[in-house]
């Protein structure tokens, strides 16, 4: 399974600083702002994410998952 990362805003690949109407820029804002559903933090820029797979949509910290992974010795699954 790859994580994803999001590039902070005003970057090359990052959504523009200030409004915009760039759909690509909502969505990547959307995702930064999203939930992450094991800790409840948003997801953020330039942090490992997984999408979580039983749940399309949702968003997970890598950390999170490969935490949850370690201590319950179940192996991430793509």
């Amino acid at each position: 399974m790859a994580t994803g990362t999001l590039s902070e805003p005003g970057t090359k690949y990052g959504p523009c600083k200030g409004e915009c109407k760039h759909l690509a820029c909502a969505e990547t804002k959307r995702m930064a702002y999203a939930l992450c559903d094991l800790c409840g933090l948003s997801i953020g820029y330039g942090v490992r994410f997984y999408t979580n797979r039983g749940r399309p949509g949702e968003l997970v910290h890598a950390r999170c998952l490969e935490e949850v992974a370690r201590q319950t010795g179940v192996g991430v699954r793509a």
